[in-house]
């Protein structure tokens, strides 16, 4: 393959969903990748996968008409592709294995969380977080009675799990009994499977959740039953998502020991699309302990403590805020590990010199605010820090000498300072969650309002529909495009060429400006969509959403990728659809 040496190249990451924590992360690692080269743009493509059981027409049909967004990762140029469909490979397996291995004649791609043969692989090491937490409760807490809340057959990882976690007890000694396993969904939905587990195990000491959200309609069940994760049954999962970190009690999780997958994922593309030769690898993971299975990785010892070398305190840091190596940091940013070094520095050298200045003590206080203003709290969980600084704090408690009170008081008061900040910082991000909720509820509801004024009078179709453009910077999103079919198109089962050759690009927002488009300029190719979006150069990453209502399909919005519009766009787009329906036939 010849080394491409265009300045600019466009990914694209073909998602089961982006609705799910899973989703939501593995795009923000493949963001953080992305972030770091000036060469690459990225364009999330995701559908929908509904893996309940006895689905309803209806339903079927709407994810199958939005699943047609997966045509445009075949139609569009694209320099590399990042496939993780995760169930939906597994249900549509001979499809998508013959569909992709056609693809990879002509753009690199590497697979996330897949089984496809004779590909690029990037999988999680199953086995050896299991391992660590099957080892802790046996070897350490003496448990003897194990259950699971299990996935679907379908799912790749769900299979494996369960195999290694009944293969991982027998090593041990422990038997597994069918009454000991419960299938779910995999979602936060299956509350009536745990508690059918709970009601076949009252006696059951530890529970392996094959992921965060199945580990949350467990908590739900056990709250029924007034029982305790962490207490009365230890509870861990998998992938160690920000869930697990705000559940009550903080969830225990198996998540990646050093890098993440989607940031692999973007290695392995890179270096395919620079003609260089990869292999499939495996991502080694390790558990994360909280409230719900208490376990740590890592204890500070005397000697760390009173040499204040700068090895411990990294790892005290990464003990703390463990998603900060995933994170791009750019060089604007403030760089948190050294802040984070240089005041921890002067913690520690105070308990060793049994001294510590007015002057030591204010700068230490300024390096902590500092440090929780930029944003220290968004690379950890609260219950996460909060125990980890109690452990420091006693250990470094333990080595100070009474003899000199005021060190003793400022380091105490330091320690105080962190906990204050962090509990205020998580404050605040609520407050900011809320209003940002509340805001795009009252842009949405005049957007509605102006897009549906028509003043009873009559409107040729023109009309209507540009009135809809015209007030489309109201919808509440700063950076997106809207692009729509010159006639809407009919969903056909089965069509895998729904889409025309040509769409016209209606309107832009760029930083919530709305710049609606000279109709000699509106008309491009479909499959050049994504070199046309025309947002703001900052908007280097990018998620596209099917316009469309009931079988009629119109267009696309492109939107800049934001953590809000993962949970909220497929509403803004299915609204939007319904409008256009509305008012257009």
């Amino acid at each position: 393959m010849i080394k491409d040496t265009r300045k600019k190249r466009t990914i694209g990451l073909v998602l089961e969903n982006t609705s799910t924590d899973y989703g939501a992360e593995f795009i923000s690692n493949v963001q953080s990748g992305v972030r770091q080269r000036s060469d690459l743009d990225l364009v999330v493509i995701a559908g929908r996968y509904d893996g309940t059981k006895n689905k309803k027409p209806r339903h079927r049909s709407y994810y199958s008409i939005y699943n047609t967004v997966y045509q445009l990762e075949k139609k569009c140029r694209f320099d590399g592709l990042i496939i993780c469909l995760g169930s939906m490979e597994n249900v549509n397996a001979g499809r998508i294995k013959s569909r992709y291995k056609e693809q990879m004649k002509h753009t690199p791609i590497v697979f996330a969380s897949s089984d496809i043969d004779d590909c690029v692989v990037v999988n999680y090491n199953n086995e050896s977080g299991i391992r660590e937490a099957v080892d802790c409760l046996i070897n350490v807490n003496g448990f003897t009675k194990f259950a699971m809340l299990g996935g679907r057959p379908d799912s790749r990882d769900s299979e494996i799990r369960k195999e290694i976690y009944i293969r991982l007890l027998a090593e041990n000694g422990v038997e597994f009994l069918p009454e000991n396993y419960e299938q779910t969904d995999m979602s936060t939905n299956c509350i009536d499977s745990a508690k059918a587990l709970l009601d076949r195990n009252p006696d059951v000491q530890a529970i392996f959740c094959v992921n965060d959200s199945v580990a949350e309609a467990l908590y739900a069940a056990m709250a029924e039953k007034r029982l305790v994760p962490g207490r009365d049954v230890m509870v861990f999962a998998f992938d160690n998502t920000t869930m697990a970190g705000r559940m009550l009690p903080a969830l225990s999780s198996i998540g990646v020991a050093d890098i993440t997958l989607g940031r692999q994922a973007l290695n392995l593309l890179i270096d395919l699309m620079d003609g260089e030769e990869v292999e499939s690898t495996e991502i080694p993971t390790r558990l994360y302990g909280r409230d719900s299975f208490p376990y740590e990785m890592y204890q500070y010892t005397k000697l760390e403590l009173r040499n204040a070398d700068k090895a411990s305190i990294n790892r005290m840091f990464n003990d703390c805020f463990y998603r900060y190596r995933y994170e791009y940091i750019s060089r604007d940013s403030v760089n948190l590990q050294r802040l984070f070094a240089e005041f921890i520095t002067k913690i520690l050298v105070a308990v060793k010199e049994r001294y510590m200045s007015v002057e030591d003590f204010t700068e230490a206080q300024d390096l902590i605010e500092i440090f929780f203003a930029n944003g220290a709290m968004e690379y950890t969980d609260a219950a996460k820090f909060l125990q980890s600084v109690g452990r420091l704090q006693a250990s470094i408690n333990i080595e100070q000498s009474s003899n000199n009170v005021v060190a003793n008081q400022f380091v105490n008061r330091l320690f105080t300072l962190m906990r204050d900040k962090a509990i205020t910082a998580q404050a605040e991000k609520i407050i900011q969650g809320n209003e940002k909720r509340l805001n795009f509820r009252q842009n949405y509801q005049d957007f509605i309002i102006d897009a549906t004024d028509f003043n009873g009078e009559e409107e040729d179709r023109t009309a209507r529909e540009n009135r809809i453009i015209a007030n489309f910077n109201k919808v509440g999103i700063d950076n997106a495009a809207l692009f729509l079919f010159e006639e809407a198109v009919t969903y056909e089962e089965n069509n895998d060429d729904l889409f025309p050759e040509w769409i016209m690009l209606r309107c832009v927002v760029k930083d919530g400006t709305l710049y609606t488009i000279p109709k000699e300029r509106q008309a491009g190719l479909t499959e050049l969509i994504f070199q046309r979006i025309e947002l703001p150069p900052k908007c280097r990453e990018a998620l596209v959403l099917p316009v469309f209502y009931k079988k009629n399909l119109y267009g696309f919005l492109v939107t800049e990728m934001t953590s809000e519009i993962t949970s909220s766009g497929d509403f803004i787009a299915n609204q939007i659809g319904r409008l256009l329906y509305d008012e257009i036939q």
